[in-house]
């Protein structure tokens, strides 16, 4: 798999005038198919120990990885959960 370029890192000084955390909150409120919080808070703790975690980002994917992690027909792209 191609490690893609930080979504994060490309665009800080446009992230930095938007709250990243209330963003993830408005979009998993649209979402349907939701993992239980439970499993939700243990895949964010994977993530977190995660070498391809860069800071809201996984540089695996490009994804914000709360919101990829809350969805339950997503899955981590290296296997982790």
């Amino acid at each position: 798999m191609e490690k893609r370029p930080c979504f994060g890192c490309e665009t800080k000084e446009e992230l930095m005038k938007i709250d990243v955390s209330q963003l993830i909150e408005d979009q998993l409120a649209l979402e349907l198919d939701r993992v239980s919080d439970e499993v939700w808070l243990q895949r964010q703790q994977i993530c977190l120990n995660c070498p391809f975690r860069n800071q809201d980002t996984c540089s695996k994917c490009g994804c914000f990885y709360q919101f990829r992690s809350a969805l339950n027909h997503k899955r981590c792209p290296v296997g982790k959960w």
